[in-house]
């Protein structure tokens, strides 16, 4: 800026012959003059862009030091930018665009889980076994060295229950999914905050260390063991709701009405069917993680966005390793209700979610909805039928 105006003894003893000024000429509140018809570009202690127009302005030499010349010197002053609150950052620092806060992350949550909600109930049925589509045959001479049985893709799953039940019976459970979220957001922290159990804190030139690792493993498992078990009975009445879907059943319809009928029938245990296939699966998940990306923060030198997309393939990888408790959970949830879905011959009865695990990997549907949009029907069960067939045949 070039035009400062300077108090009353400053400009006298330098000889500049420039008299009058600001009441207040502090260093917190400076003024700028200029030509006339010149517009001047000027910072306030706001951190604000003024741009100020002074018309006329007349200064007289005999003028006081206490008094000021508004008395011809209209101006006009236009704000460009927002004012910023006594918190801000302080001058010089970058504005801090932070993450969204955590009921927005959940808003859009529900709306994520909403829009896709018709694909994890195909995902659901296809764990408990259910292919109402046949699968049509097919023989790549490179790849495959016999014909391969390839099952619909999850889409024409969609289609298909779009076509017996409608649009609205592709949101059988829905309900209860985003209850399941709505508790988890609402107390999943309950005994986190009860222990007060907050992260480790490291300080700024500290190594990634290994009490840093288990203290972080150690809350995250607490707050996986507390999700888990909060959101169990919806997420039992939720498989129970979608598997009405095979024999048009109407016993499970809405939330306290289901989870009183499962009361009724199972006794409370019911409210917890296949939870420890489920605990045990995404604990072993945040096991893998973890363990994984610490290692690999410690040995292999990566900037923070290399960080947060080798967690998440790491992830990937591990949910895919223990994809069969997830499938034993599904159903472990479903059996012994009275669906058709889960009584034989569609789903033998289950006394432990070990002969679950077991029996799905001896009739090889242990990675049942794995993968969505290539599937075949497996190699064992092409054994077996074609073993009954030649049995029947002979």
């Amino acid at each position: 800026m070039d035009h400062m105006e300077y108090n009353r003894g400053d400009s006298q003893a330098g000889g500049l012959g420039m008299g009058g000024g600001d009441a207040d000429n502090s260093a917190l509140m400076r003024r700028t003059t200029a030509p006339r018809g010149r517009p001047v570009v000027r910072h306030r202690r706001s951190e604000s862009l003024v741009v100020e127009h002074s018309s006329l302005m007349t200064f007289e030499s005999g003028q006081d030091e206490g008094d000021s010349p508004t008395s011809s010197c209209p101006e006009s002053e236009v704000e460009i930018g927002a004012t910023s609150s006594a918190s801000s950052t302080s001058p010089g620092k970058p504005p801090d665009h932070g993450r969204p806060n955590q009921l927005v992350r959940f808003c859009l949550r529900l709306a994520y889980n909403s829009l896709y909600y018709p694909y994890e109930m195909a995902k659901v049925l296809i764990q408990l076994g259910h292919e109402p589509i046949p699968g049509r045959p097919f023989h790549l001479p490179l790849l495959h060295r016999r014909p391969r049985l390839f099952l619909p893709g999850v889409h024409q799953y969609v289609l298909h229950i779009q076509r017996m039940d409608g649009y609205l019976g592709l949101y059988r459970g829905l309900t209860a999914r985003l209850a399941a979220s709505t508790v988890d957001y609402l107390l999943g922290d309950l005994v986190l905050a009860f222990l007060h159990f907050h992260p480790y804190k490291r300080a700024p030139r500290e190594e990634p260390s290994l009490k840093e690792f288990w203290w972080n493993f150690a809350r995250d498992s607490l707050r996986l063991a507390t999700a888990v078990l909060l959101t169990q009975p919806f997420y039992v009445v939720m498989v129970r709701q979608i598997a009405q879907f095979v024999g048009k059943e109407r016993i499970y319809e809405g939330i306290m009405a289901s989870l009183m009928t499962l009361i009724k029938q199972e006794g409370y245990a019911g409210l917890f069917a296949g939870i420890l296939p489920r605990l045990l699966g995404e604990w072993s998940v945040l096991t893998i993680t973890s363990l994984l990306t610490h290692l690999c923060l410690r040995l292999i030198p990566m900037s923070r966005s290399q960080q947060q997309y080798n967690s998440v393939i790491i992830q990937m990888v591990a949910s895919l390793l223990v994809y069969p408790m997830e499938v034993t959970s599904a159903c472990m949830a479903g059996t012994g209700a009275p669906l058709a879905a889960c009584e034989p011959p569609r789903m033998p009865l289950y006394n432990h979610w070990a002969d679950c695990l077991t029996d799905l990997y001896a009739r090889g549907g242990h990675n049942r909805g794995a993968i969505l949009f290539w599937r075949t029907v497996p190699r064992i069960q092409l054994l077996r039928n074609k073993d009954g067939y030649l049995v029947r045949s002979g």
